[in-house]
């Protein structure tokens, strides 16, 4: 029998991505009573209340939660986007009702060979790139959790090995549950592709949201495997013997780095930079970052080509969603840091024009006015944030046009088409969440890829 045969479980947040609707599904298969709730409406939800039609699940929508659903629940499965300041969360612990993650739920139960994946930036990529380097589904490597794949569904599919995605809401989440004498299996690598400020307005403070991501330390990888100069990441993990560090000039055995063009490891060439449909040098360390994950699951040299051949660049990812004549449009809505958008800003297409802005995360603009200044041709500012950068931008020395936008996306849309040459990109990286025009990063980047493709059409 089940631990939650007959158990009354609420999961707390059913989102749009996956995670909610995964980890329902995986309690009412394990013989749970399951009620759903979350405060957005129905119609905002409705792709995921769908995806559990064939299902007896109790849902409460749209409305302020009530008492019995959570308090008097034997288990409560928590969206990771939810703060640990939350006004319910002592109320639970009160009432002595267990509160866990999809994420943790999951974890507790692997019991194949896993590596996890995280970092401020590049962790999707990352982990999507490590698991094709591995083999892939076929050979039943799956990529899951902070990726739009719960890790529940995953492992409805009896996975050989896993790569998990984790975010910085799913490492908080997994620090509780590891302090509360939850145990999960030790992964074989932990990949940290960087550490920069980030969901300052969720987490409290810089420190706290490092803390977060270093706490997966925590979980006792065999390897840690990080990109050789990222300063934070060198500067807080010092000489940890399970150490593996990527680029550059290799100082240990299990090191990667390019070499004449060759991913390379103790003299053996492993996949050609080449074989790669990726745009940017940041994407040449991703990749190597993938192929320290990919190898600590076994994969082979063999493995490792086919698998950089057969990979295609993720949506909203440095996504080039339209072309017309040598213009390229690029959509990297997923780029809600200053950090990424510098990134993309050096791997587009020259010349570029840059639509930046969006809400709010807390994040300091001068970095990425004084990139923008230098690599861009015009910059759109636009969105909540969009007077701030362009603000920074103007406080740079640089050649960059700068024009204000207060009005719709697609005005700013519109106004970047307008300062476009016949080459070079038109680039979508907002270096901002999405909250203040469009429900999500991929709402936007859809909208944008709709704009590009009629735009090539002309």
């Amino acid at each position: 029998m089940s631990e939650f045969e007959g158990k009354r479980a609420t999961v707390w947040g059913l989102g749009v991505f996956g995670g909610g609707a995964g980890v329902a599904r995986y309690l009412v298969e394990a013989g749970a009573q399951v009620t759903v709730i979350d405060q957005k409406p129905r119609e905002r939800l409705e792709r995921s209340v769908a995806s559990l039609d064939d299902l007896e699940i109790c849902f409460h929508l749209g409305e302020a939660h009530r008492p019995a659903d959570l308090l008097e629940a034997d288990l409560v499965v928590k969206s990771p986007a939810i703060p640990p300041r939350n006004e319910w969360l002592p109320r639970l612990k009160e009432a002595g009702v267990l509160v866990r993650s999809e994420i943790g739920l999951a974890l507790s139960r692997v019991r194949v060979p896993w590596v996890a994946v995280s970092g401020s930036k590049g962790k999707t990529t990352t982990a999507s790139l490590a698991g094709a380097l591995a083999g892939g589904p076929d050979r039943g490597v799956l990529v899951a959790g902070n990726n739009e794949r719960p890790l529940t569904d995953a492992l409805r599919a009896a996975p050989q090995a896993l790569v998990v995605e984790i975010s910085s809401f799913m490492a908080d989440a997994l620090a509780r549950e590891r302090a509360a004498g939850i145990a999960f299996p030790a992964p074989a690598a932990l990949v940290l592709t960087q550490l920069c400020p980030e969901h300052l307005n969720w987490h409290e403070g810089v420190e706290d949201y490092y803390g977060a991501k270093l706490s997966l330390l925590e979980l006792g990888p065999q390897e840690v495997v990080i990109p050789r100069g990222e300063t934070e990441l060198e500067a807080r993990l010092g000489e940890d013997p399970r150490l593996v560090r990527v680029g550059g000039a290799p100082t240990g055995p299990r090191d990667l780095h390019w070499s004449e063009g060759w991913a390379t490891r103790e003299g053996a060439r492993l996949f050609a930079a080449k074989d790669l449909s990726l745009l940017g040098a940041h994407n040449r360390t991703n990749a190597l970052l993938a192929a320290s994950a990919a190898m600590a699951l076994g994969a082979r040299p063999t493995d490792l080509a086919a698998g950089a051949r057969g990979f295609e660049p993720l949506e909203h990812r440095l996504e080039p969603v339209a072309r017309r004549g040598a213009l390229t449009f690029v959509n990297d809505s997923t780029a809600t840091t200053p950090e990424a958008s510098i990134a993309a800003l050096e791997a587009a297409p020259k010349p570029v024009v840059l639509l930046a802005g969006g809400s709010d995360k807390g994040a300091d603009y001068a970095a990425l006015g004084a990139a923008a200044a230098r690599e861009a041709q015009a910059v759109i500012c636009l969105g909540a944030v969009g007077e701030r950068i362009a603000l920074a931008i103007e406080a740079s020395a640089g050649p960059a046009k700068v024009i204000r936008c207060k009005g719709s996306f697609e005005e700013a849309f519109a106004l970047g088409l307008s300062e476009c040459d016949a080459t070079g990109s038109l680039l979508m990286s907002p270096a901002a969440a999405s909250y203040d025009m469009f429900a999500n990063f991929k709402a936007r980047g859809e909208r944008f890829r709709e704009l590009s493709q009629a735009a090539a059409k002309t």
